[in-house]
């Protein structure tokens, strides 16, 4: 622990590294006798069966795929910058304050793109007569590529904010 604490520019790595990871595996998944369906957040969808596996893309509304790829890249962007910047600031080529402003600006930019992307499915979805997440009454469930993002933006607030207690040793 001691570790982390001298060195808090690890969890925007770790937060940054978890978002992109999270942007390669699937937000929801559905399953049924004989086949599951996985979907990512750029509209990909996957059908296995016990003998295949057809992938696609899940609807073919370009507005819908608009929006999931202006999402997807945002995440993806702001991950990078937060490692990038880390590494940076690991360095010590930028001040504490501006990473630190950079960070928060960053985790809310990843929390509110994956929100929104949430909300945009259940929106397209409910446009054509039924929902997609199963909290709405859909066949969809959450899984680590919706999940993920919040853990990432968490884990870059986090060593962006624990920094200010670190701050005396840095200077």
């Amino acid at each position: 622990m001691k570790k982390f604490k001298e060195n808090p520019y690890i969890f925007p790595i770790i937060g940054g590294f978890l978002t992109i990871i999270a942007l390669f595996t699937p937000t929801s998944f559905h399953t049924e006798p004989g086949n599951t369906y996985y979907v990512w957040m750029s509209q990909i969808y996957l059908e296995t069966d016990p003998g295949s596996f057809i992938p696609g893309l899940l609807r073919l509304d370009l507005l819908l795929l608009s929006f999931s790829t202006v999402f997807s890249v945002i995440i993806f962007s702001s991950a990078m910058i937060s490692i990038t910047i880390s590494f940076v600031y690991r360095k010590r080529s930028i001040a504490i304050k501006e990473h630190r402003k950079n960070g928060i600006i960053i985790a809310i930019l990843i929390a509110l793109s994956t929100f929104a992307w949430i909300v945009m499915m259940e929106i397209f979805y409910r446009l054509n007569g039924y929902p997609h997440w199963s909290a709405g009454g859909g066949l969809y469930f959450p899984h680590f590529g919706v999940i993920g993002p919040f853990i990432g933006s968490a884990f870059i607030l986090i060593g962006v904010l624990i920094e200010e207690k670190t701050k005396e040793t840095r200077e």
